[in-house]
């Protein structure tokens, strides 16, 4: 083998290791959180803790959409098959520039995918409006997934056609320049959306909620995010809050749902403090460099795979990208989901902190399992696949332990 040769092997090998020890090393600083690593959680019986008739009830509302989804994924791969067989003749028949053909095609696969879903999605609502979840018209049922493939279609056409124009003048590197661009939009979307979000929303109109979210503040160290309640009790029974945001447009949301009487004001106040700690831990900003660490790959592992076939600057090969794409995310959705479980219980660590109150995080779980027919201890494939938060039965435990350790 000649010296040349040896150092055309020796390098890329070597970068791939380096770039390795940096996502490991990334991962790992991530992946600390405020919840003891010898918490050593009790292991309770579902049953005892929630009830058998809630058990139940829950097991059997979310054993619809775990079927609902397996069928779904399905189809999805099969629409993303055939235009892998079909897509490169439609790209090449389209007549058009290379970054347009790429374009069309892009579009014509997301509107097939997002047609096979359209049925799934009205069965979904179907069955949280048979449970008395969604509260809305089957007219707005069935006008909603338009907004969808609005926002999808924007989307994929976006990405798509940077890709394919930083494709033609970077084709080695393309996927380096691209993975920046996707990182600018995210922290872009991240500052901008809240106050799209805020919307229609009104300030905590209850002076002692107001007082409690003060004092959560400064015992959390998380300044003073904007708190805000959106009025969703039109569309839907179910109660939840979240955060979002980056710098000054960090934002809690409320949901009117867990004011409306179902939920004690402690357990109200455990909620809010959970959302802060999301911001006082920086969840946001670690959400968006996982987004880095899991994309990059991916847009590499793309660039790889074309590349074996003339690269993405041929728009015949949007088709094997688009299914690179989804094949890469159904991949690493277990490892994103168990970022997403951790930082949830640490959020739940951070609000017992907050509110030395156990006990509201305990009947806040329960209740959250009687109003919105969660299933308390899902199968371990649907924590593995679908769960981006810890179970119910879960959180129990893990406030149930900080109780024992702080007796």
């Amino acid at each position: 083998m000649s010296e040349m040769t040896a150092t055309r092997i020796a390098r890329p090998a070597t970068i791939t290791v380096a770039a390795l020890a940096v996502w490991v090393v990334a991962a790992f600083f991530l992946l600390r959180t405020k919840v003891p690593a010898d918490l050593n959680p009790p292991h309770l019986d579902a049953r005892n803790v929630f009830g058998t008739g809630a058990t139940r009830a829950g097991a059997r509302f979310d054993r619809f959409f775990e079927l609902e989804w397996i069928v779904a994924t399905l189809a999805t791969f099969g629409v993303l098959a055939v235009f892998l067989v079909r897509g490169p003749s439609l790209a090449r028949r389209l007549g058009l520039g290379p970054v347009n053909a790429g374009v069309v095609t892009a579009v014509f696969i997301t509107f097939a995918v997002w047609a096979v879903s359209v049925p799934f999605e009205i069965a979904a609502s179907w069955w949280s409006r048979r449970h008395d979840i969604l509260q809305k018209s089957w007219s707005s049922i069935v006008f909603d997934p338009l907004g969808g493939l609005l926002s999808t279609t924007v989307s994929t056409t976006i990405v798509i056609a940077v890709a394919l124009l930083l494709a033609r003048r970077l084709p080695r590197t393309w996927w380096l320049a691209a993975g920046g661009i996707v990182l600018v939009l995210a922290i872009g979307l991240q500052f901008l959306l809240p106050y799209l979000q805020r919307l229609g929303t009104h300030p905590v109109r209850s002076r002692q909620l107001a007082a409690q979210v003060r004092t959560l503040e400064r015992r959390e160290h998380v300044g003073r995010p904007v708190v805000r309640v959106a009025p969703v009790s039109g569309d839907t029974s179910a109660a939840n809050a979240y955060s979002i945001g980056i710098g000054p447009s960090r934002s809690v949301i409320i949901w009117n749902t867990m004011l409306d009487g179902r939920f004690t004001p402690r357990e109200v106040r455990f909620v809010v403090a959970h959302e802060l700690g999301h911001l006082a831990r920086w969840h946001i900003w670690k959400g968006i460099a996982w987004g880095v660490l899991f994309g990059l790959p991916i847009f590499g592992l793309v660039a790889y795979v074309t590349g074996r076939h003339g690269g993405l600057r041929r728009p015949e090969n949007v088709p094997l990208a688009l299914m690179t794409v989804a094949v890469a995310g159904l991949v690493v959705t277990p490892l994103a989901n168990a970022v997403s479980r951790r930082y949830e219980a640490e959020a739940d660590w951070m609000a017992v902190q907050a509110t030395r109150d156990p006990g509201a995080g305990r009947a806040l779980f329960q209740d959250f399992v009687r109003t919105d027919l969660q299933n308390p201890d899902p199968p371990g494939w649907v924590n593995l696949l679908l769960e981006d938060h810890p179970s119910a039965l879960a959180r129990v435990e893990q406030v149930d332990a900080w109780k024992r350790l702080h007796r």
